[in-house]
Parts: structure tokens; sequence; C-alpha cells
């Protein structure tokens, strides 16, 4: 983690200006410009409320924005995960060309995905401004998961990409096991609480930190309440700890990349 820190802070103007132009490209690359990135979770909403709330008749009231909290949320972590896994195969001309640490290449994506994700937040903070209060910022904590998960996950699966382009493939399909295996769409004690799902199942699902990330975002700007700060700690120790080993995992296995681009 020190060396990273150091690649990061020795290389700061760099990830400046491909913050920039990737923002940039990212918007310039549909006809709405940003206003795409207000409209997709909304339309996402609308869909999974008529779903949940019309043809199957459950959920809640304000059921919409607890659906919104949850799909902006995973909208920002598939996304990041997608663009880590695909960074050096999709760089591959600028990893030849520059002498830019190749992990930045995996840290951007969830860096300029946070960006939108503050979006969706506000989003949501705004229409449901009758929960705000003096907690309301501590919502930005999720940030650091948020970024790390993705990055840790992309230490991992760019360099499988490059030596197996198939794991690409794979990793869609992996994102939507997940987005059933999250409670996006329902409350996580709708699992706890179900007598026919055997107990090593609910731990396994207990261990999916996104499960903690987006209860920690309805607590506050969706109940109204600080979230439990121990889950929350919890979550960065592990997080911080899988960080480390994806980045040794990418020293270990990056030398031979830049052959095999």
């Amino acid at each position: 983690m020190i060396h990273a820190a150091k690649d990061i802070a020795g290389n700061l103007n760099a990830l400046r200006v491909q913050f920039s132009v990737t923002l940039k490209t990212t918007v310039a690359a549909t006809r709405l410009g940003a206003l795409w990135w207000i409209l997709d979770p909304l339309l996402l909403m609308l869909l999974y409320t008529f779903v949940v709330k019309i043809v199957f008749d459950r959920g809640g009231p304000n059921y919409h924005l607890f659906a919104l909290c949850g799909i902006v949320t995973w909208q920002s972590f598939s996304r990041s995960v997608t663009l880590c896994s695909t960074a050096l195969s999709r760089n591959s001309t600028m990893i030849r060309q520059t002498p830019l640490p190749m992990q930045l290449y995996v840290l951007l994506p969830p860096v300029i995905q946070s960006f939108f994700y503050l979006i969706g937040l506000g989003i949501v903070a705004v229409w449901n401004h009758g929960a705000l209060g003096w907690y309301t910022p501590a919502v930005l904590v999720v940030l650091l998961p948020m970024i790390l998960i993705p990055y840790a996950l992309g230490l991992f699966l760019s360099i499988l990409t490059v030596k197996l382009p198939d794991i690409g493939k794979m990793v869609p399909y992996l994102l939507r096991f997940g987005f059933y295996f999250s409670p996006i769409l329902y409350s996580p004690e709708r699992i706890y609480d179900l007598q026919d799902i055997p107990p090593i199942v609910k731990s396994l699902y207990a261990l999916n930190p996104m499960v903690h990330v987006l209860t920690a975002v309805r607590e506050v700007l969706f109940f109204g309440r600080m979230f439990d700060a121990t889950s929350m700690l919890v979550i960065f120790a592990a997080t911080l700890t899988f960080t480390q080993l994806g980045l040794l995992y990418f020293r270990a296995f990056s030398r031979s990349v830049p052959k095999e681009l």
C-alpha cells in the first residue's frame, strides 16, 4: 500500500490529465452528455418500481427512493469493476509509450465513477430532503470502499484478462449474479429472516461487502439516520487487506503484461 501511495503521489499531474480526458470522453460518448448520468438511474428506478410495486405488489412506502439508492450504488460499482477488468488491454498503446505505473490505469475507472456516483447520491438527497440531517455528510465514507473494492478486483482481473481474454466476457455474468446477491431491490433482512435459507448461505451473504455499503447508504439518505459504524470499520479493514493482496498479485504478474498486450 505504501508503494502504491508513492506511485499515486509521484504521478498526480498525469492522473489529473487522465481523469480530465477520460471524464470528458465519457460524457461526450452520449448525445445527452452529462444529462444521461442523471436520466439513466431514474429510468431504471421507474422500471424496477413498476415490476416490484405494480407487477408483484411488493415493496413499501417510497420504494422508488429505496430502489434508487441501490441502483446508483450498484451502477457505480459494476461499471468500475467492468472498466477495471479491461484497464490494461484498453490502454495497451499508452502502456507501451508512457512510464506511468500500470496499476494507476486500474485505479482511474473507480475514481471517475465515484464522480458520477456523487451525482446519483445528490439526486437521492435532494429528492428525499426530509431525511437530511447532521449525519448526511457521513454517507461520503462509502466512497472509500466504492473505489478500493473495484480497484482490488481490477488488480486481479486486469492481469487475467490480458492472459485469458475470455475472462473479460465472464465479468458481466458475475456482476449479474452479484446484482441479485446484493440488496439492491430488497432489504437484506428479507434474506436473514427466511427460514428456508441455510445458515451457511446467510453467512456467505453477510460477507458480501456491498450488503453493508448499500445498507449504510440507505440508513443515511433513505431512513434519515446514522449507519452502524462498526460494520463499516470491518468493511474498511477487509477492503484494505484485499487491496494489499491485489497489489502483491499485480506486482508479481504484471512484468510480462507489456509484451503480451
